[in-house]
């Protein structure tokens, strides 16, 4: 393993031994504090077709949230690993109509959508950096996915104000994000959606 992949190697190990050290109750003040700021972004209360995700462990919780902006007449979509080794965007409507992935997250029955239909993404993810990239678990599904969107889809990066690195030494495939919301801050990478 190059010394490049042992760097990002051990920042997600590191980032997910914080991440996990969170307590439920700070978890989901601070997940409280960010979904406050995304309610008040404009990409946001402008789209009508959001893809989010389900979260697991200690990841930003975006559950009220989503419940809050499909109340609000917004299609809510969340992701969906196909057997193609695709992430594909598939109509959320409710958790009842979920079943367990192949990691174990919830994921959407039904149809997928043209990823080009999105109008903003909210992103998860182990480590961001100050340029808008991520680290994901290391299969690449995002990344993959992030490229496969219209130009006009605003995409956003969620997670806690420990989670942002300078740098997490991109790859050339690394997709980067336009916003990144925290707890704390937000990290503008593209001011060309506002």
């Amino acid at each position: 393993m190059s010394t490049l992949e042992n760097y990002r190697q051990t920042l997600r190990k590191d980032m997910r031994k914080l991440r996990d050290s969170l307590s439920p109750a700070e978890a989901e003040a601070y997940s409280s504090l960010i979904a406050v700021k995304l309610g008040e972004l404009r990409p946001f209360n402008d789209a009508r077709t959001i893809m989010a995700y389900a979260s697991i462990g200690n990841e930003v919780q975006l559950s009220h949230y989503l419940d809050e902006q499909a109340a609000r007449g917004k299609r809510i979509l969340l992701p969906r690993i196909e057997t193609s080794g695709e992430m594909s965007a598939v109509e959320f409507k409710g958790w009842q109509g979920t079943t367990p992935g192949a990691f174990g997250i919830p994921e959407p029955d039904g149809l997928s959508y043209s990823p080009e239909d999105i109008d903003a993404i909210l992103v998860p993810g182990l480590v961001f950096d100050a340029n808008g990239y991520r680290l994901g678990y290391g299969k690449g599904y995002y990344d993959r996915f992030l490229m496969r969107l219209s130009e006009t889809t605003f995409i956003c990066g969620v997670c806690y104000e420990f989670q942002v690195v300078d740098s997490i030494s991109p790859h050339a495939g690394d997709q980067s994000v336009h916003w990144i919301v925290t707890e704390r801050s937000e990290l503008v990478i593209n001011w060309d959606f506002f």
